[in-house]
């Protein structure tokens, strides 16, 4: 009791710009701190909501080649593909009618190979003239021509087995969409279904106009995902345009997905990250804020002290002061109440 008798007399003598010596005693009774300050940049972190979607450059369409039936799918919606792995089956007349023309066309090879042997063994007996042989020889290369441009036309629509055309995934990925089912017809201009690689997604979200200055294409940001997971990203996009709904303004982030932690139309937040200019960081809770001036205690060879601060910019728990404060000032962090009132009335 004593002890708080004597450092309020102390502090009542006070008058501004002078000082207050407390003993070592006194200070570790009533918790008294300070933070030693230099100048460095506050790091200050704003989240926003967001929703994953697929990367538009990163998700194949699926769609067959030629028209015809879907006769199996080996896949659902949501199933993980390999690249190369079958996913549906197709039966086409279009395929048929040119495996077929490719075993008239090997049949042809055959029968004109025969020719050509039996006519060479003639021509050199010179039983028949040169122009027969030519002739029997010219026939049996354009059959082989023949068959050879039949099978490539066949090759270019994919694998074929057992007379079915088999539609393979082109990437890695998940089945995002199915628009057909077994016995649909396909075309070339109707969709099975979408594939998406998901080794890389976009995140996309909104933030006020006021944070969009402070932003630039290929910034690093945090996407967090379920239980708190943070997977890094860089801002892909920014939508200028004011959303007329929601008065903020769209931004696309791509983050590479690692273990596909993320999936399409998966809630996260956006973590940006924003960097103030130079100054000294200290906690918001060592400012004194007047109506017109913000005051902090710094601890001096004479005592404690009223410094008058310039503050630049404030987070959520720090403030950073551009004006008032010198390198290895000690600043009082703890035990701020103690002294404020005080302090702050003498000073008027």
């Amino acid at each position: 009791m004593k002890k708080v008798v004597f450092l309020v007399l102390i502090l009542f003598s006070l008058s501004y710009g002078k000082y207050v010596k407390l003993n070592p005693e006194i200070e570790r009774n009533f918790d008294i701190k300070t933070l030693k300050v230099k100048k460095e940049k506050l790091i200050d972190k704003d989240e926003y909501p967001g929703v994953v979607i697929e990367n538009p450059s990163k998700t194949v369409i699926i769609s067959s080649p030629v028209s015809g039936v879907l006769d199996n799918l080996f896949v659902k919606k949501g199933d993980f593909v390999k690249k190369g792995q079958v996913i549906a089956q197709i039966v086409s007349p279009e395929i048929n009618q040119i495996i077929a023309q490719i075993e008239t066309a090997r049949v042809k090879v055959q029968t004109t190979k025969n020719i050509l042997d039996r006519e060479e063994l003639l021509y050199k007996e010179e039983v028949i003239p040169y122009s027969r042989y030519f002739s029997a020889k010219v026939e049996y290369e354009n059959a082989v021509a023949t068959l050879k441009s039949l099978e490539k036309v066949l090759f270019s629509y994919g694998v074929v087995k057992n007379g079915k055309l088999l539609i393979t995934s082109k990437v890695s990925g998940v089945v995002l969409e199915l628009s057909v089912f077994v016995g649909s017809t396909v075309s070339v201009d109707k969709e099975i279904g979408k594939i998406a690689d998901l080794s890389e997604v976009l995140v996309v979200t909104q933030i006020p106009p006021e944070e969009v200055k402070k932003i630039k294409v290929g910034d690093e940001v945090y996407v967090v995902g379920l239980d708190n997971v943070e997977l890094k990203g860089k801002v892909a996009l920014i939508d200028y345009q004011l959303n007329p709904q929601t008065r903020r303004n769209e931004i696309r982030v791509s983050v590479k997905n690692k273990n596909f932690t993320l999936k399409p139309n998966m809630f996260v937040n956006v973590r940006l990250f924003k960097i103030s200019e130079e100054g000294f960081i200290i906690p918001k809770s060592a400012v004194i804020a007047t109506s017109y001036k913000n005051f902090v205690i710094v601890k001096t060879d004479k005592g404690y002290t009223l410094r008058e601060v310039a503050i630049n910019k404030v987070s959520s728990d720090n403030v950073v002061v551009i004006q008032g404060l010198k390198e290895g000032d000690e600043v009082v962090v703890s035990g701020v109440n103690l002294l404020k009132k005080e302090l702050l009335e003498e000073g008027k």
